[in-house]
């Protein structure tokens, strides 16, 4: 095989590789958007007034909290908002009273 054949074959092989992480992290972006999606509309459910939703909400985050697409860092900021807005959930019942 001459040497232009060679060279032509390790060009293209290596734009092929190129490709595929282009591809692979594309991909993964895509799907990370996607659970910041879904996490935010569990967040909503979460902190209704209405209980079914709210449960609903909880488990939601619980089963997104385990997927491999969330980082630490994602895990750490799901985990402040939920104690934040839970503390202000308590802090607004009690001082209605409604406890």
């Amino acid at each position: 095989m001459p040497p232009q054949s060679w060279v032509t074959l390790i060009v293209g092989g290596l734009a092929t590789i190129g490709v595929i992480a282009t591809w692979q992290q594309k991909n993964r972006a895509d799907r990370r958007s996607e659970w910041w999606r879904r996490t935010s509309w569990a967040f909503e459910r979460t902190f209704a007034a209405n209980t079914s939703q709210a449960r609903l909400g909880w488990s939601l985050l619980a089963t997104l909290m385990r997927s491999k697409l969330a980082t630490v860092d994602d895990i750490d900021i799901v985990q402040v908002i939920a104690e934040h807005g839970t503390l202000a959930y308590v802090g607004k019942e009690d001082s209605h009273g409604s406890r």
